[in-house]
């Protein structure tokens, strides 16, 4: 399907490294094509060579050549129907060819390219106008020199030239090369806000050299070079096609391969700072290490200050993919089904995704084998959902009695409900991250009693039920306490602090941390004043290294706060309550110590991670599969 050219001309340093993106990409069907061109550093044509395997062609050049040129020379070797020309500097991130693939054969596009992102001498990313037409093109270069293009156009247009800007200076080739096609009829739609290029930016560039032209100049240049094409009847043309909407029925996903294990696609809303998260990360773990296929996409865009934990799924699988960043909305569906087809999907996991809910019809009358899962933590919200859609979805996965309880309430039989219940591993969690060295590096005062908060920075959560806490606690009493986290509540949280900032003396915002188990680890007591919870991964850490809890007693914390011996459980927002603890805390002195061995104790019964991961493995099983009649459907 593709044909990935390496131009290089002394870059032997990198070359290896921009080769590895390319067989790293979650779409198999490519062929990759280095072209040496004429380097003169003596390293570099050895280390091309060195290359030249059954994956990779090498092509060389005699003499030293352009860009252009060994572009071109290694498109005539290309077998190709699509061709991305990858600088031997730069690399690609695993899924650019996938998303490409996606565009160009389901959508309509003729020319896909990306965001970037910078490394090297700058940092930071760069996001391009997603569908530029040819007036576009003429104000400024809105397609990355790595896009994917159909041949056809390379042939049509003659090629990349090299020679533009003459004596006057340089002219960047690829602005060159897509203003024309685009002239003779290419539709370009860019992945304009996934950052899919990794562009090395070099101390000394050739866009920072004396040679390169203003941009005004090179666009005069441009203009002139695509003279005998740039008519008034293209621009028109081109303006049409960009509005234009294309419609396949839905077909195999170009990526298609056959799997062994099972296949697994997952449906967040989004890859936030939270317990669901934590808990979805290690299953993927698990999965990925017993072979599964992992697939996950996410349809809603929280903000930055909710915190984005998408590295904690990439350490495990490349395909992730953010469909608001990814795609527009109205394409979303159709990728859903194109994947769940090209990818042989064998189970469908819900775990809060709105718009997967209201496909599942869709879903279901396409793909009768596929087994629906949904994942429940608590019993508000989602769970509208799940009673709307119950008889679209095969099973329920909850992590607590209560929500068992409210689903067999409301009639849901006691086979289509597994209780799941949450774990971590206690390896890493252990009470030997307590330390006097952590605890000052944390800022923490190494006397008294220091009380934490640390999770998601939202109304369910409650942190500002925690800052009441603060507020409360007497200024005599020897107290301090540290918050950590993020989340959409953060801006209500620092302004309350920044507008009472002697009432909070005693108080030490973190944010986000990057070590969570020591920090929980070297509080005293772990304080969650939630109104709503569910079974939640911090209060399992905090057992888990040690420390008692003061919690709400909602949902399901009332099976992992047991009173008395691992810590207290309140009314929610029952400020006077939480202050009585502080004050027994305060009053007997060796109480927390006391509870410390029993929290470890408990954490050893509650949060086996073990026990956790084998059940979701076995809850996602997709067999027995089930194929059910259409007529059966709602």
């Amino acid at each position: 399907m593709f044909s990935v050219v390496i131009p290089c001309f002394n870059y032997g340093d990198y070359v290896a490294e921009a080769v590895g993106s390319v067989r790293a990409q979650t779409l198999k069907d490519h062929e990759i094509i280095v072209v040496e061109g004429g380097s003169t550093d003596g390293s570099t044509p050895e280390r091309v060579a060195a290359l030249a395997d059954g994956t990779v062609q090498v092509l060389v050049q005699s003499q030293p050549h352009r860009v252009g040129a060994n572009r071109n020379l290694g498109i005539t070797h290309a077998r190709g129907k699509y061709i991305v020309c990858l600088d031997a500097d730069d690399m690609l991130h695993p899924t650019y060819l996938e998303k490409a693939a996606y565009l160009l054969e389901r959508r309509g596009a003729d020319v896909v390219s990306a965001g970037m992102e910078l490394f090297g001498a700058e940092t930071g990313t760069l996001s391009i106008v997603r569908r530029p037409d040819l007036a576009t093109l003429l104000s400024g270069n809105h397609v990355l020199t790595c896009a994917a293009f159909r041949r056809h156009f390379w042939e049509t247009a003659g090629g990349f030239r090299d020679d533009a800007g003459g004596s006057d200076g340089h002219v960047h080739e690829d602005w060159l090369f897509w203003t024309r096609v685009v002239a003779l009829g290419a539709k370009v739609v860019n992945l304009a806000d996934d950052f899919l290029l990794r562009y090395r930016v070099h101390a000394a560039s050739l866009s920072r050299s004396a040679s390169v032209l203003p941009m005004d100049k090179q666009a005069a240049l441009v203009r002139a070079g695509n003279a005998d094409v740039l008519t008034d009847e293209a621009i028109g043309t081109s303006r049409a096609l960009k509005a234009r909407r294309a419609a396949f029925p839905t077909l195999p996903h170009p990526a298609s391969e056959a799997h062994t294990k099972p296949v697994l696609l997952i449906a967040v809303p989004w890859l936030v700072l939270g317990g669901a998260e934590r808990l979805l990360a290690e299953v993927v773990r698990h999965l990925v290490g017993e072979g599964w296929e992992i697939n996950i996409i996410s349809t809603l865009s929280p903000g930055p200050e909710a915190g984005n934990t998408t590295d904690w799924f990439t350490r495990h699988t490349d395909r992730v993919f953010d469909l608001p960043r990814f795609l527009e909305e109205e394409d979303w569906a159709d990728f859903i089904l194109s994947t769940i087809a090209g990818r042989r999907v064998s189970t469908l996991l819900i775990a809060g995704s709105t718009f997967t809910y209201r496909m599942l019809r869709r879903i279901r009358v396409q793909f009768p084998h596929l087994k629906v899962v949904d994942l429940l933590f608590n019993t508000v919200g989602h769970t509208n959902d799940n009673r709307r859609y119950k008889r679209l979805i095969d099973l329920t996965i909850v992590e607590n009695d209560e929500v068992r309880g409210w689903l067999l309430q409301r009639g849901e039989r006691t086979d289509r409900v597994r209780l799941v219940k949450s774990g971590i591993d206690l390896t890493m969690a252990h009470p030997n991250l307590r330390t006097s060295a952590t605890r000052r590096a944390l800022g923490m005062p190494e006397d008294g009693v220091v009380v934490g908060f640390a999770g998601r920075w939202s109304e369910e959560k409650n942190p500002l039920g925690f800052l009441d806490l603060v507020i409360a606690c007497p200024p005599d009493w020897d107290i301090h306490f540290v918050m950590a986290g993020t989340g959409p509540q953060r801006a209500q949280v620092e302004a309350r602090i920044a507008g009472a900032p002697a009432a909070y003396r005693r108080l030490h915002l973190l944010g986000l941390v990057d070590d969570p188990l020591s920090l929980l680890a070297n509080v005293d007591l772990l304080v969650l004043p939630s109104l709503l919870d569910g079974r939640p991964t911090v209060v399992l850490e905090a057992l888990g290294v040690g420390t008692p809890i003061l919690a709400s007693e909602v949902g399901g914390l009332p099976e992992l706060v047991r009173p008395g011996e691992t810590g207290w459980l309140v009314e929610p927002g029952n400020v006077p309550a939480m202050l009585e603890v502080l004050r027994q805390i305060r009053e007997r002195s060796g109480l927390l110590a006391e509870m410390r061995s029993r929290a470890r104790s408990h954490a050893m019964i509650e949060a086996d991670l073990g026990k956790m991961t084998a059940a979701f493995e076995s809850a996602l099983d997709p067999e027995p599969a089930r194929a059910r009649p259409l007529e059966a459907l709602p």
